[in-house]
């Protein structure tokens, strides 16, 4: 997943042509584009080459940030602006109050959810962009440089508005025919503002009355977007985005139970080093010779796929039904988005699984257990089951005919404990996963495999003709199987 939030400009300074501001704040809720996110302490990854932009715009580049630190509330950082146009306006605009937000674009690499917040554990920066309106509430600007000639001066701490100045551009009239296709999905911005709370199908069909020359409905859309929609053609709101997130990864439990990465955001496949041959250290008697194994590296080639599903819908239902229809048709889109790359991620993570056994539950995960532990140096964390292998665990029981990994009452059973919800297994978490064939039962440990998406499910809006409209949801997906022997399928004789 892909967001964006704003902090605030602490200062600039005209004459070395910096900025410096807070890039993310550590254990603080603030309004992103995914809506309330608070990130956990160390969890933001920043690479190299990363471009101060304006407004979240590719196309206008003003500087690089050039330095970043950490300390207990959150990662700082000192921004160099090019000496260009452009970038001596940026400086006068901080230093007169027009543009005192610094806005992160991050991609969410793991993260959880608790009362309607996301907590983010591990996330990307992608690029940071210097905006008029910050999204916390804190946000200040507390040092400015007047101008390149004037001296660095301290100002009193003011307050950042949040409410932005209110554009909308002029929409020149074109033939629905004539529509090229706009794509909504990941990155997603949106700015600081009270906007109607729309669902996924409300906010699709107010985009196709703009598309049609509605001009109540492109006031609004262009209010949605703010400048970012203004700049970057195609993106979309929280309120439909969120919807469409959170069909998807509500039922994608062996996706969820492996690594999840970021997929390159080019080519159709990538490679990732495989180490063939180890090098060795032995015991080495005085003066002799010591051990010399030369280590062999190869590579992993990840094919990249695409999953895509559309529902034409006539201009009838469009205009004659209410606009639940289309939530329905994304609801159903995305639901069948999340099982199919489910089990594609499943399919292509057995091939080359080994093999593991014995006579009951306990001995044949025992031996998964010791088998896999062998391949990586470490216990696999994972048991895997579809429907009736769920089932059968559920039902078994000892010669005395007492549940073996169902608890009763208050007393936890040995070999595991399962409840409807969640279960361990002779140690391993349970993973319950109906889109997978029901017989299949599987030991590993979660980092044996890694699933990379961009984004997740994004949605496309067509104009097909002044009849029709094309509504589709698609997305791009690796599965890298780096350890394929440490996932283990068993035989419960």
């Amino acid at each position: 997943m892909r967001l964006d939030f704003s902090t605030s400009i602490t200062a600039a300074d005209a004459k070395t042509r910096t900025i410096f501001g807070q890039i993310v704040p550590f254990g603080q809720s603030g309004s992103t584009s995914l809506g309330p996110v608070i990130f956990e302490a160390g969890s933001l990854h920043i690479g190299e080459n990363v471009k101060v932009l304006l407004e979240h715009d590719g196309r206008r580049p003003v500087g690089k940030l050039v330095s970043h630190s950490a300390n207990p509330s959150g990662i700082m950082g000192e921004m160099k602006i090019s000496q260009t146009t452009a970038g001596s306006d940026v400086l006068v605009e901080a230093a007169d109050g027009l543009r005192g937000g610094i806005s992160v674009g991050a991609n969410i690499i793991e993260h959880t959810v608790k009362d309607g917040t996301i907590i983010v554990q591990a996330a990307e920066l992608v690029e940071v962009s210097l905006v008029t309106s910050p999204a916390f509430a804190d946000a200040r600007v507390t040092q400015v440089a007047a101008s390149a000639d004037d001296e660095t001066q301290t100002v009193e701490e003011t307050e950042m508005t949040e409410q932005p100045i209110e554009v909308i551009e002029e929409v020149a009239e074109v033939e629905a025919s004539k529509v090229e296709a706009s794509t909504y999905g990941s990155p997603i911005f949106t700015q600081p503002r009270e906007l109607p709370a729309l669902t996924a199908g409300q906010y699709a069909h107010k985009m196709l009355a703009a598309q049609r020359g509605d001009r109540s409905a492109i006031d609004f859309v262009t209010a949605a977007g703010e400048a970012t929609t203004t700049n970057n053609a195609g993106l979309i709101p929280v309120p439909y985005m969120r919807e469409v997130i959170g069909v998807v990864d509500s039922s994608r439990p062996f996706i969820d139970s492996i690594e999840r990465r970021a997929l390159p955001s080019a080519g159709m496949s990538f490679r990732i080093p495989v180490r063939d041959v180890a090098p060795t250290v032995g015991e080495t008697a005085e003066l002799g010779t010591p051990s010399d194994t030369a280590m062999e590296v190869s590579d992993l080639e990840v094919s990249v796929v695409k999953f895509a599903g559309q529902n034409r819908v006539s201009i009838e239902l469009l205009e004659r039904s209410d606009p639940s229809y289309l939530d329905e048709v994304l609801r159903n889109l995305a639901a069948s988005y999340a099982q199919q790359t489910d089990l594609y991620a499943f399919t292509e993570g057995v091939v080359g699984a080994g093999a593991s056994g014995g006579v009951g539950y306990v001995a044949a995960i025992a031996d998964a257990i010791s088998d896999s532990a062998n391949v990586m140096r470490k216990d696999p964390n994972r048991l895997l089951v579809g429907s009736t292998q769920y089932a059968s665990i559920l039902a078994d029981v000892d010669g005395s005919g007492r549940p073996l990994f169902t608890a009763v009452g208050p007393t936890t059973n040995a070999a595991g404990q399962i409840s409807r919800s969640a279960g361990s297994v002779m140690g391993l978490d349970l993973v319950k996963d109906y889109n997978i064939g029901a017989t299949n039962i599987l030991a590993y440990p979660s980092d044996y495999a890694a699933f990379y998406e961009s984004g997740t499910a994004q949605v496309r809006v067509n104009v097909i003709d002044t009849m029709t409209v094309e509504i589709a949801v698609y997305g791009f997906v690796a599965l890298a199987n780096k350890y394929p022997t440490a996932i283990r399928a068993i035989t419960v004789s």
